[in-house]
């Protein structure tokens, strides 16, 4: 198995292979990206960042797939909206106002903790419920 990054001795007693930390810092601006952008960020660092480092894009491509998986459910949400709207507009917004806004805490909580971890040079797999392996 190829080492990632270079050879840190500051995290513990053993001599472990841990990311660079350029690699750090890309990969969790990539998770807070998503953040603000959606799926726009990590899709670009993705395509570009793919080829270089194994940490790289296993934590691009699990971004990307976060942001991919919650922007279909906001797809799905307002077309239910929608659907409800034809009924009456308020009951509607009564309804996926606050559904659509836990979407978005929860997507908001696993990219921040998943940045977190990119951070410190571990990786969090995310539940498949909100990331789908859209991307490999």
């Amino acid at each position: 198995m190829p080492v990632i990054g270079k050879v840190s001795h500051r995290r513990g007693a053993g001599l472990a292979p841990y990311p660079a930390d350029t690699e750090e810092l890309w990969a969790t601006l990539g998770y807070l990206g998503a953040i603000f952008l959606g799926p726009v960020i990590p899709l670009g660092m993705y395509l570009s960042m793919r080829h270089r480092s194994a940490f790289l894009r296993r934590h691009t491509t699990q971004a990307l797939n976060i942001a991919l998986t919650c922007l279909l459910y906001a797809v799905s949400g307002t077309i239910i909206g929608g659907l409800l709207a034809f009924d009456n507009a308020n009951d509607a917004l009564f309804i996926m106002g606050p559904v659509a806004a836990a979407g978005w805490l929860v997507m908001l909580t696993h990219l921040v903790l998943d940045a977190a971890a990119a951070s410190r040079g571990d990786f969090r797999p995310a539940p498949a419920w909100i990331c789908t392996p859209l991307v490999k």
